[in-house]
């Protein structure tokens, strides 16, 4: 089992385990909702209405948080930077995160093949480059997302005593 996972480079943000997890619910929600949604709800005019804003903007935050958190910085330091256990798990995050967006992708592709023929919704240019942004940041943002998730907590010595 993995066990919690050291700060090699120096984080300028220091999160607790708990609070990144929810940092990345934000992330995958809000980005998920605010960019998806404010597509498929797109005004005629093709801007995203203002829920669907204010939730892209919370994703994006909170993916800034969690990239300049300790375990986004892990997931982003160069090899000489980490131990073998963390490279070890930074290279878990990627295949992870190289997994999730193929999948996404291969994912959309069907959609837009069966859409032709059930005359469902695609996305016009603008929402198309929303979706892209959207898809891009997540893409970001997964590697420190599969770190938090994968980190195993450690029990506090109050908790023990």
């Amino acid at each position: 089992m993995e066990r919690t996972m050291t700060m090699a480079p120096k984080a300028p943000l220091k999160l607790s385990l708990r609070t990144a997890r929810i940092l990345s619910v934000a992330v995958l929600g809000g980005i998920g909702i605010g960019y998806l949604g404010g597509a498929i709800m797109a005004e005629p005019d093709g801007s995203a209405p203002i829920g669907f804003v204010v939730l892209r903007l919370i994703g994006l935050f909170s993916a800034v948080a969690l990239f300049i958190e300790g375990r986004g910085q892990m997931s982003q330091a160069s090899d000489a930077m980490l131990d073998e256990r963390e490279r070890t798990l930074r290279d878990k995050a990627y295949v992870g995160t190289h997994q999730i967006m193929v999948l996404t992708l291969f994912a959309f592709f069907i959609w837009s093949i069966l859409a032709k023929f059930i005359n469902g919704w695609m996305p016009g240019q603008e929402q198309a480059l929303d979706l892209l942004a959207g898809f891009a940041i997540s893409s970001l943002a997964l590697p420190g997302i599969i770190l938090a998730w994968r980190e195993v907590p450690v029990a506090d010595a109050e908790d023990e005593a």
